[in-house]
């Protein structure tokens, strides 16, 4: 097996999940031609033991119970998803949407492997915010946090307001800022969970957006002691 040129590192395994299998095979040749192990799933792990996987490829709707069980696990996934999708992928490490171009497919993985390896405290990457601020002590990123969370509690609270009002426009302009600022201070799940949001704001369907508005929510919860945990304390 050749061995990857394309900046991955060590060589990982991973397993991926499409119940097409066009795709689930196009992406698991990508996966070796760049020097990694991929296999594709069958419907359950083999005699019911489940391999070490570095990393998830999955479409949530091929095997929703085999996905949820490893996300349990906490082992690090990306989505493979339709445009509009609107599935749960809110803890994601990144979104590659069908049809699969190998250059986007690549990305996804590198900032995968790199945020599950370099620094993510829950859904807070802290390797982004490094990349964007140059330290955890910068006084820029402190100030930025801050404004953050100052504004923040508001923000979700207009958000599940314009959901019950009917507001579209404002739901959509609020998610669209929960988006951007949530993405400035390393809170990665909570920028795609937002940015999910705002896809479908205006015409999507009641239901499917009372539950994206229940998954932004849910990280948002998870994500936001550890943003403030970051703004007041020095980095060791």
């Amino acid at each position: 097996m050749e061995q990857s040129d394309q900046g991955f590192g060590a060589k990982r395994r991973m397993l991926v999940i499409d119940s097409n299998i066009t795709v689930a095979m196009m992406v698991a040749s990508l996966l070796r031609r760049w020097g990694h192990i991929a296999e594709r799933d069958t419907g359950a792990p083999e005699f019911g033991h489940e391999p070490d996987w570095d990393l998830v490829l999955a479409d949530p709707t091929a095997n929703p119970d085999r996905l949820g069980a490893l996300r349990r696990r906490g082992i690090p996934w990306v989505a493979l998803i339709s445009a509009g999708d609107s599935r749960e992928t809110a803890d994601a490490m990144a979104w590659v949407y069908k049809p699969i171009e190998a250059g986007e497919l690549h990305d996804a993985i590198t900032r995968a492997l790199a945020s599950n390896s370099a620094g993510t405290t829950a859904g807070v990457d802290t390797t982004a915010i490094v990349e964007l601020w140059g330290s955890l002590d910068h006084p820029g990123f402190r100030q930025v946090a801050n404004a953050f969370l100052g504004e923040i509690d508001k923000r979700l609270h207009s958000v599940v307001e314009s959901l019950a009002t009917g507001n579209r426009k404002q739901l959509h302009l609020e998610a669209h800022s929960v988006g951007s600022a949530a993405a400035n201070v390393g809170g990665l799940a909570m920028s795609r969970a937002a940015r999910a949001l705002e896809a479908v704001a205006l015409d999507g369907d009641v239901e499917q957006l009372r539950m994206l508005v229940d998954a932004l929510e849910t990280v948002s919860r998870r994500d936001l002691p550890a943003i403030r945990q970051l703004a007041v304390t020095p980095a060791a």
